[in-house]
């Protein structure tokens, strides 16, 4: 009669698998798993990401330089009346050169308002502002819905780069390079000096032309005195 200590010690435990070599396959099958490719889903992603920024950002700044037009244009025309009932109230008591640059300053001023609004009514600033917004808004939950699939087949990947296409052929109006130049600013560090930069020509853009427009006629009335 066979003792159990006469047994091995994995039998007395009975530690053994069943099948050790269908255990083993599985173990190097777990090892030898090849994780998907998604590096495309990820990089369309992120130009979805970037892109939608930028209309955002274009969007907001074609915004901004509707109300600045708009508060230009009044402006000035209100140089253009003040001037005109000062004339009327003060008539006769104001010297022939005054009274001449006064005229002078209503003619310039008429002439920037004209111009303001034939600008205004060619760029139509807040319809544009609409399209980009749409757009982004289309682009984002793309990106989103992408983000979540993140598929590794290229067919799909190919399936939403074609629905993103579409929808930027679907917007009649395209961002600028300083509204791509923000959205990239934002996604990662720059230095001081490209920041202040951006900045800069982020403000000459929306505010430059009409701070001009704004300006001159001030400008004009203190060279003279």
């Amino acid at each position: 009669m066979i003792s159990t200590a006469d047994m091995p010690r994995a039998e007395r435990t009975g530690a053994v698998s069943a099948h050790p070599l269908r255990d083993g396959a599985a173990e190097r099958t777990r090892l030898y798993v090849v994780p998907p490719d998604t590096r495309a889903a990820d990089q369309l992603v992120q130009t979805m990401r970037l892109v939608k920024a930028a209309r955002f950002n274009a969007a907001t700044r074609l915004e901004q330089k509707q109300a600045v037009s708009l508060f230009t244009q009044s402006m000035v025309a209100l140089y253009f009346v003040g001037l005109a009932v000062w004339q009327a109230v003060y008539v006769g008591q104001i010297d022939e050169a005054t009274n001449r640059l006064m005229t002078f300053i209503q003619l310039v001023s008429s002439v920037f308002t004209l111009i303001l609004g034939l600008l205004e009514a060619m760029n139509d600033y807040k319809m544009k502002a609409h399209h980009l917004q749409n757009c982004a808004l289309v682009v984002s939950e793309l990106a989103q819905e992408l983000k979540i699939a993140r598929p590794s087949d290229p067919h799909e990947v190919q399936q939403f780069r074609r629905r993103y296409n579409e929808a930027l052929r679907a917007c009649p109006v395209n961002h600028a390079r300083i509204d791509f130049m923000c959205a990239k600013l934002d996604e990662k560090p720059a230095g001081r000096g490209e920041r202040v930069l951006l900045n800069a020509r982020y403000v000459l853009d929306v505010y430059g032309l009409y701070a001009l427009f704004l300006a001159v006629p001030p400008l004009i009335w203190w060279v003279h005195q």
